[in-house]
Parts: C-alpha cells; sequence; structure tokens
C-alpha cells in the first residue's frame, strides 16, 4: 500500500525507480562474482601449494571448497541473466 495522503507516483517514476534497482542488484552481483573468481584462483593455487607438500586431507576439503565456489558462481551468474530477462 502507498502513502494514503501523498499523491500517487506516475507510472514512468515507478518504472525508472524500479529499474535502477534492477541494474544495482545486477551490479552487485558481478562483483560477487569476481570475488569468487578471485577467490577460485587463489584457492587453485593453495591446493598445487598443499599437493606438493604432500598434504592430502588438506587438498581434499579446499576441493570441496573449491566445488562450492564453482556452483556459487553458476547461480549468481544464472540470477544475473534472470535479472537481465526482467530489466
Amino acid at each position: 500500500m502507498g502513502n494514503l495522503f501523498a499523491p500517487a507516483k506516475p507510472l514512468k517514476e515507478i518504472i525508472r525507480e524500479n529499474q535502477r534497482l534492477l541494474k544495482k542488484s545486477i551490479r552487485e552481483l558481478e562483483k560477487e562474482i569476481r570475488q569468487l573468481e578471485t577467490n577460485e584462483k587463489k584457492l587453485i593455487a593453495d591446493i598445487k601449494k598443499s599437493a606438493k607438500a604432500n598434504q592430502m586431507s588438506a587438498v581434499k576439503i579446499m576441493a570441496r571448497d573449491l566445488v562450492r565456489t564453482r556452483n556459487f558462481t553458476t547461480r549468481f551468474i544464472e540470477m544475473k541473466t534472470h535479472l537481465n530477462a526482467v530489466s
């Protein structure tokens, strides 16, 4: 429900505000995707370092984290495409 005492907003203004919110959320998703990709690169380097040091239990844990990170990345990309389709 809108404000009862204020005049109603024009439709163009409402659409503009919604477009602005969609674009903002797309930018935030892109930022999260970039952060996940940098974390993925760091994780791969750590996995290689631990594998050379023959720490297989740590490698397994980091590999699981790597898979989880990749799944998050694909989910965020999917959400971004859904938002792009709406806007």
